[in-house]
């Protein structure tokens, strides 16, 4: 019996439990606006829904983006509509584990993209959006993975990103003293401080902009 008891709950502990989790956003020290993901179990498997506004430049930006994890947390779909100016571009992304389908985007245009060498599983995490960043610690922790494909949805773009097992950065103020880092390298440089126990992430650092996601607490 407490062997099962003890597998029930390393399985609870892996994945954010079910619920909304809510951030707010700053560039160069400044409050950009308010970003939100709420976690599900679906028919589909875990589902990540986002809702996010800022304004930038004195312009008002919101999106809203789902992620669809399988049951080892690789995700299946991702759908994003987002508002910008007079633009209202739409994307998804549908996947298997060894290929992925981008639609629409920058250019509206279908993409077929595969696994980067040396790599055994995607994630998908667009720019300036949350849902992808906030799965991150769980797939990693689950994958056992330093290196991973990482699917920029909009510009229907992949690379590689591995982890910087590096010291970490200096922790954030925000960051609570259980926390721990996850550094990630590639195109946009960014570092996770999360909870090891609910895999949480309670702040998000994009140094190269100057960018801080902070979860609120109520």
């Amino acid at each position: 019996m407490l062997p099962a008891m003890l597998l029930a709950v390393v399985a609870s502990a892996a994945f954010p439990a079910p619920g909304t989790y809510r951030y707010s956003a700053s560039l160069g020290g400044q409050r950009l606006g308010e970003w939100s993901v709420s976690v599900k179990s679906s028919d589909r498997g875990t589902e990540i829904d986002e809702n996010s506004t800022a304004t930038f430049a004195g312009m008002a930006v919101a999106a809203t983006a789902s992620l669809v994890l399988g049951p080892d947390f690789a995700p299946t779909r991702y759908e994003g509509s987002y508002r910008m100016a007079s633009q209202t571009p739409t994307v998804s992304v549908t996947l298997t584990p060894s290929s992925a389908t981008v639609v629409g985007g920058i250019g509206g245009s279908t993409r077929s993209l595969a696994l980067e060498p040396n790599t055994r599983h995607f994630v998908v995490i667009e720019p300036a959006l949350l849902a992808g960043l906030f799965a991150l610690p769980a797939q990693l922790r689950a994958w056992s993975d330093g290196a991973v494909t990482w699917i920029a949805p909009i510009p229907g773009q992949e690379q590689t990103i591995t982890t910087d097992s590096a010291s970490p950065p200096p922790r954030p103020a925000a960051a609570p003293a259980q926390d721990v880092a996850l550094s990630m390298q590639g195109q946009i440089p960014v570092t996770i401080w999360y909870d090891p126990v609910t895999l949480v992430p309670d702040v998000v650092v994009v140094p190269s902009q100057n960018a801080i996601l902070t979860r609120e607490r109520s």
